[in-house]
């Protein structure tokens, strides 16, 4: 069975601030952005790469998620109902896959990193029969945990938007308390195996 759908937001002020701040911190720009870190701070020489990988790997979910949301089959960008996840999960996880070999393997000094966001979207994945934890939250958790150790300055600013992040997604419906808490436990869980 299904979880529902989060009730729709009620129009008012707030709405475009909560907008805003979901586009902000969405998880393309928050892997972008540890992407970049990460390969400053760990492999210099590997940057152009890494960017590059993260590009193609943004541009094709972008354009997977445009085409379902235009052609209907998705209710929202966000894929809101449950039911409309499976596929972004599996092209996902295909992406990071190739990205992770596109890197080098294992050799890469970023392997743990995107193996961890692999074995997240599974748990994501999985979980999503019972509920649609919330990947924005997930992202966040993770990419501002490694950050703190990346790059402290970065890690903090990270940190401290994340309650901003969780109204934004309860603000504009698309997940319940639980679902923003979820990922944001499942994000801190695997940015800590990463960390161990």
């Amino acid at each position: 069975m299904s979880a529902p759908v989060s009730p729709a937001p009620r129009p008012g002020t707030g709405l475009e601030i909560a907008r805003a701040w979901s586009l902000l911190l969405h998880p393309f720009v928050v892997f972008v952005l540890l992407a970049l870190v990460a390969a400053w701070r760990l492999s210099p020489q590997a940057m152009a790469r890494a960017g590059l990988g993260m590009a193609v790997v943004v541009a094709v979910v972008w354009v997977f998620v445009w085409r379902r949301w235009r052609s209907g089959r998705w209710s929202t960008v966000d894929a809101s109902r449950p039911q409309e996840r499976p596929w972004l999960y599996a092209l996902s996880l295909g992406l990071a896959a190739g990205y992770w070999l596109w890197l080098g393997g294992r050799a890469s000094p970023l392997s743990a990193g995107v193996l961890a966001v692999v074995g997240m979207l599974c748990v994501a994945g999985l979980a999503n029969r019972w509920i649609k934890l919330s990947l924005h939250m997930a992202s966040l958790a993770f990419v501002a945990l490694l950050s703190l150790w990346l790059y402290r300055p970065l890690g903090i600013a990270l940190l401290l938007a994340l309650p901003l992040l969780a109204w934004s997604r309860l603000r504009l419906g698309r997940h319940s308390p639980a679902e923003v808490a979820g990922g944001a436990l499942l994000g801190a869980a695997f940015a800590a195996v990463t960390l161990l």
